[in-house]
């Protein structure tokens, strides 16, 4: 009888264990599925928007929890404990989780800064940072959950958690990696060093904002109203964003890409082609119908380098003097009629 009690509490143990994983992990990895759709016309290297979310997920989740630890040892004996609770979330924690996120973003525009051609990039970046965070974090407060209350807490954090503010970890970083990527490609010497530093206000206050209102929501309940207004007015900003960047994104590959056909470097039906990404969804669409993969693959590379091509001509325009991205546009150039000449090969 004792072994088979035993037996049922390690099982239980371990339902709830793969049930706080599963509510706290594919929640966001849906959710960074939908954002990586919304860069469509040039996708970012995959082994790069992994690296964000592990970074999200291990290096920034350690860090933020040893300086949040540090710091409010000292808060905690210099305040009430209630005053000590606000300090911590609405402070501490904004401060400490936003820097080691970012730290990301940093290595990122260090080392791979050609990979960003505008905002979009900058908001894809760190929103994965910012689910990789969330998928971490909200694992630990489910599990925690299920031991100490049960499955109706559980189910009631999850739907806060991971639903009502599912976002929330993910615009925060994501208006951080908004600013560096509009100071980066800015040619306007204020908004190159402005626009990073507004990103990280940003994304420290509207933190601040939320944990400060769900802390004085737990003894008022109408402070959640605020963190709600605040959280989604910033997800449906950031969406703003989003949709006008893609806009301009589109006018960059019609007018820097016809530029090409003349030339002989695109056809004018293959510039018709990668100028709709509905038509680029069905020309490829049709490769796979006729089981042609490798017509497949080489199609999807056409596009994403041809689009390239176009962006990197848009910062060369902006950027006349950048040796590099004069290099970058011969390359791609180059790249771009070498499989152009062999998809029509290939017919």
């Amino acid at each position: 009888m004792h072994f088979r009690c035993r037996w049922r509490a390690g099982l239980t143990a371990l339902v709830g264990a793969l049930l706080a994983v599963y509510v706290g992990v594919v929640p966001m990895v849906v959710y960074a599925l939908l954002l990586w759709w919304f860069d469509r016309f040039e996708k970012e290297p995959l082994a790069l928007l992994i690296a964000a979310f592990v970074w999200g997920a291990v290096p920034a989740v350690i860090f933020s929890l040893i300086a949040e630890l540090a710091l409010g040892v000292p808060v905690a004996r210099l305040v009430r404990p209630g005053t000590a609770s606000l300090v911590e979330a609405a402070l501490i924690a904004p401060v400490a989780e936003e820097t080691f996120k970012g730290g990301a973003l940093v290595l990122l525009f260090l080392f791979f800064r050609r990979e960003i051609d505008g905002p979009i990039d900058g908001i894809l970046y760190g929103g994965l940072v910012g689910f990789g965070f969330a998928a971490v974090e909200n694992t630990f407060y489910f599990a925690a959950s299920l031991m100490e209350a049960g499955f109706g807490l559980f189910a009631a954090l999850a739907l806060f958690r991971a639903f009502l503010f599912g976002l929330n970890h993910a615009l925060f970083t994501g208006l951080l990696g908004l600013g560096m990527a509009w100071g980066y490609t800015a040619s306007n010497t204020f908004v190159k060093v402005g626009a990073p530093a507004a990103g990280l206000l940003a994304a420290v206050l509207s933190h601040a904002v939320h944990n400060a209102s769900v802390t004085l929501g737990a003894e008022f309940a109408w402070p959640c109203l605020i963190a709600f207004v605040a959280d989604w007015g910033g997800v449906l900003t950031v969406l703003g964003v989003i949709v006008w960047c893609s806009v301009r994104e589109q006018r960059w590959i019609d007018e820097y890409l016809g530029e090409e056909v003349e030339p002989g470097t695109l056809s004018r039906s293959d510039y018709q082609v990668i100028s709709s990404y509905a038509a680029r969804l069905a020309a490829r669409g049709q490769a796979l119908l006729r089981g042609d993969v490798d017509r497949w693959w080489m199609m999807g590379r056409f596009h994403r380098l041809a689009t390239e091509l176009a962006f990197r001509k848009q910062r060369l325009k902006r950027f006349p003097h950048e040796k590099e991205t004069g290099e970058d546009v011969e390359s791609l150039r180059r790249q771009v009629g070498h499989l152009g000449t062999r998809l029509a090969g290939r017919g």
